[in-house]
């Protein structure tokens, strides 16, 4: 398993993507990641990892790398007040950033567990990127947790979403579609050679993955049994 993910290699990544309005005028175009505990760093290109020191922030753009170690937690901040939290152990690259009639941004999770935040206020949508090894997957106005680990794969857990009629759309980098709601979650994985996909309704162990987070703020339909 390890080794068919291997054989991909590190330039084949699927991504995810997260429609969403922008919060309003003014907010600029300044990414800011913020240390809310533990080791936080941050790279830029061809330069060495760099820690940032406790409840400060660093604006980061294309390329620069945000990085957590163990019992650690950071933030990415966007202009339109979407907000990505980085749980420990985790490695996601910034990539670019525009403002226009469409708004769009674009991130590479590599490893680890983040939390994310989409408000979906009215005004003009967005187009929001993160790639993973194994999948793409389209949100729009969602809260949710992403999950990356080459030896587990890719877990997506779907908390709300804003618009019940704009559900998540799911789309494995060998074609498997699946369409998630609030209160659901997917599990894509290599499994005896093969990549494999699972959609179901969302446990509590499914939340408590990402018990570091907290509990979720909302989730659709309640907390499961």
């Amino acid at each position: 398993m390890i080794g068919m993910l291997r054989s991909l290699g590190s330039g084949v990544f699927a991504s995810v993507i997260l429609l969403l309005a922008p919060a309003g005028a003014g907010a600029g175009q300044v990414r800011t990641l913020t240390n809310l505990h533990g080791n936080v760093l941050y790279q830029r290109p061809g330069a060495a990892l760099q820690p940032l020191a406790r409840s400060a922030s660093v604006a980061v753009t294309r390329s620069d790398i945000a990085a957590t170690r163990r019992a650690s937690m950071g933030a990415l901040t966007l202009p339109d007040s979407s907000r990505i939290l980085l749980g420990e152990n985790t490695r996601v690259r910034i990539g670019g950033f525009s403002e226009s009639s469409v708004t769009s941004a674009h991130f590479v999770i590599y490893n680890g567990k983040t939390r994310f935040f989409v408000e979906h206020p009215a005004g003009a949508k967005a187009n929001y990127t993160f790639e993973t090894p194994v999948a793409q997957i389209a949100v729009r106005g969602t809260v949710g947790d992403i999950s990356v680990d080459i030896n587990d794969g890719m877990r997506l857990n779907v908390y709300h979403v804003g618009d019940p009629g704009l559900p998540v759309i799911v789309r494995t980098i060998y074609g498997q579609r699946f369409t998630l709601h609030g209160g659901q979650k997917v599990w894509v994985r290599w499994l005896n050679g093969r990549l494999v996909g699972r959609e179901t309704a969302l446990s509590r162990a499914e939340i408590a993955r990402f018990a570091q987070f907290g509990a979720p703020p909302r989730i659709d339909g309640g907390l499961p049994p």
